[in-house]
């Protein structure tokens, strides 16, 4: 009989950020970037407990403070060897599967991540993750299995710093599960801060929802933009860094 699962929501953070230094803490409506996205993985139902993943760095300690405050276990790992940080925290909290989520996204599509923690588990897939959904809304569900083999066998710098290229470098080896979202919610909006211009998008979409009276989620952000395209446009322009890039087996694509 196999172990009972454990899935647990772990968030990658740091305060440091070469383009936006400071963001993980910088309020909105008056909460730090990173508090309205614990405040939203705590709505996960499939999840059994929620964790964040720090760099070992003096300057992060007024954010593991911070995040220790709201009762939520921190972490500390290698600066740049996010996967590490992964296999650390996830060890340590006995974790399988790994809910990945990033702390410079707050507005996370709980529900919809709540069917991919299910799948993940019926399936028994070693990562599910979703496509043509907003950036910064859906995160990864990875089975300690893969995690633990990527750690032990994964040597390139991208693949230690974006944690699951070497799966995906690999479709044979490891069962992939990719969901695509309901239609309504596969829109072309950037919800992840990065830059200024992120940020200032993020700011006027929580201002709206708090205007309007909603409930501060993805739902409510989808509403708020539906009838006020004008702040999706202030990032629209922002390009993401693609590891993809770096990657000599997938190349640009």
């Amino acid at each position: 009989m196999s172990a009972p699962k454990n899935p647990v929501i772990i968030i990658q953070a740091r305060i440091g950020s070469s383009r936006f230094p400071g963001k993980t803490m910088h309020p909105l409506n008056g909460i730090p970037l990173i508090g309205w996205l614990i405040e939203g993985a705590r709505k996960f139902v499939n999840a059994n407990a929620v964790a964040v993943a720090v760099p070992d760095l003096p300057e992060e300690d007024v954010l593991r403070a911070y995040v220790q405050s709201l009762g939520v276990p921190c972490l500390r790992g290698p600066v740049n060897d996010v996967l590490a940080r992964y296999h650390i925290a996830a060890t340590a909290l006995k974790a399988d599967p790994v809910i990945r989520l990033c702390a410079d996204s707050p507005l996370v599509a709980a529900e919809f991540m709540d069917g991919m923690i299910q799948s993940h588990i019926e399936t028994g897939a070693d990562l599910t993750n979703g496509a043509r959904y907003p950036l910064g809304s859906v995160g990864e569900v990875i089975s300690f299995r893969a995690l633990d083999l990527m750690h032990r066998e994964a040597t390139a710098p991208y693949c230690r710093e974006h944690v699951t290229p070497y799966i995906h470098e690999r479709p044979g080896q490891f069962k992939i599960d990719t969901i695509l979202p309901p239609v309504w919610m596969q829109r072309d909006f950037r919800l992840t801060v990065d830059t200024a211009a992120d940020m200032e998008m993020m700011a006027r979409l929580f201002d709206g929802m708090a205007k309007a009276g909603l409930a501060v989620n993805f739902t409510s952000a989808m509403a708020i933009l539906d009838v006020k395209p004008e702040i999706a446009h202030i990032n629209a322009a922002i390009q993401q860094r693609n590891w993809r890039a770096e990657s000599p087996i997938l190349g640009n694509r």
